[in-house]
């Protein structure tokens, strides 16, 4: 005796089911923040990532080292793929603090999400800053670029922003500096996600800084830190755009 279709789709649809919410979603739930969906975009990223941008990590111990407590990422910023490649290399969400106007459009669910921290650069945003320092003493990662633009010409650094000096310093948070190289040379977001690249990802030595230390040395030392790494020039003047003196 034949089983009837409709039986045999309802016990496959049954099966898929079971295994999705048995296996897959347990294992989705291992990625950044514990949420299955996040875990989802960030496989498909790394994944992605792997296959296009062949990138290069070195330290990155010093991320999963620190599985526990406030810390910040600090990198320079080579383009839109920067934030991807440094959360493809660790399990631990990163809520990244980006300029509102580089969000777009009808992105906001994702953002939010993923945990970004949105930034108006035209003015002091005390509450990215609140939103940030509530993240950090939660307990949370908090990445930042506090060049608080694209650099360019490529391979130079620009004055870092005293927020990071300030978030560090209200919250006792470790601070991992990051230098990113080798990212597409291109300023939009598709360019930088979609041209083929050989990136280059280093965490240096966690580092973590007296309570009392002003946030404009914090902010020096970090620029001074990635420069003698990557031996590239530091230049004086801020990025054109939006003037922004949030982290």
């Amino acid at each position: 005796m034949f089983m009837p279709i409709w039986l045999m789709i309802l016990i496959a649809y049954a099966l898929l089911g079971g295994i999705w919410w048995l296996l897959i979603v347990p294992w989705l739930r291992q990625g950044p923040g514990g949420n299955a969906s996040v875990g989802l975009i960030w496989r498909l990223t790394k994944a992605f990532l792997r296959i296009w941008h062949r990138p290069t990590f070195v330290g990155r111990g010093h991320l999963a080292n620190l599985a526990q407590g406030p810390v910040i990422v600090v990198a320079n910023h080579t383009g839109a793929i920067d934030p991807f490649l440094i959360q493809s290399a660790t399990n631990r969400l990163i809520h990244f603090m980006m300029a509102r106007d580089m969000m777009g459009t009808g992105w906001d669910d994702l953002w939010s999400l993923v945990g970004v921290i949105p930034v108006d650069r035209t003015h002091i945003d005390t509450r990215a800053v609140r939103s940030a320092l509530r993240h950090l003493r939660d307990g949370h990662v908090v990445g930042i670029f506090p060049e608080g633009h694209i650099t360019r010409p490529p391979g130079t650094l620009r004055p870092f922003s005293e927020g990071v000096g300030l978030l560090a310093g209200r919250t006792g948070a470790t601070i991992v500096p990051c230098w990113i190289s080798e990212t597409p040379d291109v300023d939009s977001v598709a360019g930088s996600l979609l041209r083929r690249s050989r990136s280059q990802v280093v965490f240096l030595e966690p580092i973590r800084y007296e309570p009392d230390t002003p946030p404009a040395q914090i902010a020096q030392s970090l620029r001074t830190t990635l420069a003698d790494v990557s031996g590239w020039p530091c230049q004086e003047t801020i990025m054109p755009g939006p003037e922004s003196s949030s982290p």
